[in-house]
């Protein structure tokens, strides 16, 4: 069986992306059964190829020929789903690898297009004086470009009511499985939303539908004076690949600009907000961390990446093969901004390419990481590469690579810790305030040198006078995530049945 394996990763030396298609779930278009057998072995099959874990995932039975079978394992299952959580009991660590049946991860994260209203929800419970609580929906962020900004939707409001039906409680809508929360991001046609502002009685109507519109994952970017200093603020929402075929793209380009207004500005202190980005392309995030890492990083290390013994053998992470796609990452400095701290805002949410860039740059500066709840980030240190097969009929994403700092260190499953856990999210007040608590915590640690409970506490445009947040449904998986791109492609590998 070892052999078996072996031979088959030995066949590629390149790397590769996914075609694309249109959505991430699986379409309405009728079940192709053969395909969805090989499907399950392939999933099987990959994963012993692939995953980190392959140590620890059951080895096929040899048939009487001698080939492993792999349909001795796949075939109680309906679904490369149901064989994926089936592998996870063994590799219990794996709750990331997924199948892509429509090509949305090439899409969103390589192109930067996505299909949706561009508003993201929340269930807010809100507890006044009297502690009288009341759980209901409100938007928690609009994409810069989408259909929900252009319609006038803001953070903060409060939704009344959808098409007419005002029950948006979250004890309804649980029992509803969350219909309208997920129909506030989809769209199913148009949305009629009565809103209402914080802070205000009165209410508005704002019609949304969803629809393709390209992000601009740089929400805001602003400079702040604060005392005698001067503090660069970048809120980040995606980590859109910066490459396309033909080179450096305009992602690349406006994050680049976005640096040389801060050095222009000569910002001595720099905030990035991260709290709702659930990650995207390692290459974005490596600029990223080159724009902030100071000079004195150099061309130090970045990351070096662990994979199984499968890949290793194969010479992926071969350093004299420049074509190795899993080769020690080293800065490259090349803006001449110089900073000794950085802080991170970020939430429970905060995962992937995010953590990636925190984690690679505390060896090199002070890193002041300010979260919520007493938690720290989401906890992905590892990612994958898509890989379409059945003859693109689907991609695999195999959780197959982690990433370790200059330290040897990446093992954050459980979250990187914040230097300050206790801040609020501001969730009634818009980004990129002064006064939105999350951003005001740093701001005040910029200010005085230390964490004070009130900035965490600043208040809301509201007579509230605590918001708490309830469990959450779950939106969009595949976006916490980390993505390796590249212009080559695997060659599909033979599959044995």
């Amino acid at each position: 069986m070892k052999k078996f394996l072996l031979a088959a990763v030995l066949v590629s030396c390149l790397f590769g992306t996914s075609c694309k298609k249109d959505s991430v779930q699986p379409t309405d278009k009728p079940v192709d059964e053969d395909k969805e057998i090989l499907l399950r072995d392939s999933t099987y099959y990959y994963s012993l190829v692939f995953s980190l874990w392959e140590d620890k995932l059951p080895q096929p039975k040899v048939d009487a020929k001698g080939d492993a079978d792999l349909k001795a394992f796949t075939n109680p299952y309906k679904t490369s789903e149901e064989v994926l959580d089936a592998l996870r009991k063994y590799a219990t660590d794996d709750r990331f690898s997924f199948v892509d049946r429509a090509g949305t991860v090439s899409e969103e994260i390589q192109q930067g297009v996505y299909k949706e209203t561009g508003a993201t929800p929340i269930y807010l419970t809100t507890v006044d004086q009297n502690n009288n609580e009341e759980t209901k929906l409100y938007i928690k962020l609009v994409q810069k470009n989408s259909p929900a900004e252009k319609a006038g939707l803001k953070r903060g409001m409060r939704i009344v009511s959808i098409n007419g039906d005002s029950k948006l409680d979250y004890a309804t809508d649980e029992k509803q499985n969350f219909k309208n929360f997920y129909k506030l991001i989809n769209g199913e046609g148009t949305l009629n939303l009565v809103v209402q502002t914080a802070g205000e009685t009165k209410t508005q109507t704002i019609s949304v539908a969803a629809n393709a519109y390209n992000i601009d994952p740089i929400l805001i970017k602003k400079i702040f004076t604060v005392g005698n200093k001067k503090v660069g603020y970048l809120f980040y929402t995606s980590f859109v690949n910066v490459y396309s075929q033909s080179g450096t793209n305009a992602y690349y380009t406006a994050m680049v600009n976005a640096f040389k207004e801060f050095e222009t500005a000569n910002v001595n202190e720099l905030v990035v907000d991260l709290r709702y980005n659930g990650g995207g392309s390692t290459s974005s995030a490596e600029l990223l961390a080159n724009l902030i890492a100071p000079t004195a990083t150099a061309k130090g290390k970045m990351y070096d990446y662990k994979v199984n013994k499968n890949l290793v053998e194969a010479g992926w992470v071969d350093e004299s093969d420049p074509k190795a796609p899993f080769r020690s990452v080293n800065f490259n400095k090349t803006n001449s901004l110089n900073l000794s701290r950085v802080y991170f805002l970020g939430t429970t949410g905060t995962a992937s390419a995010s953590e990636l860039v925190i984690n690679v740059l505390k060896p090199y500066m002070n890193v002041e990481i300010i979260t919520t709840n007493g938690k720290g980030t989401y906890g992905k240190p590892v990612g994958f590469f898509g890989y379409p097969v059945v003859d693109e009929y689907a991609d695999l994403y195999i959780t197959s690579f982690q990433m370790l700092n200059k330290d040897g260190f990446g093992d954050y499953f459980n979250g990187l810790k914040g230097t300050k856990t206790d801040a609020r999210d501001g969730f009634l007040t818009q980004l990129g305030e002064q006064n939105e608590s999350m951003l005001a915590t740093a701001l005040d640690h910029i200010a005085t040198g230390s964490y004070s409970a009130k900035a965490s506490a600043r208040s809301t445009k509201t007579a509230a006078e605590r918001i708490q947040t309830p469990s959450q449904p779950d939106v969009n998986q595949y976006r916490k995530n980390m993505y390796k791109f590249s212009e080559q492609r695997l060659p599909i590998l033979p599959i044995q049945n």
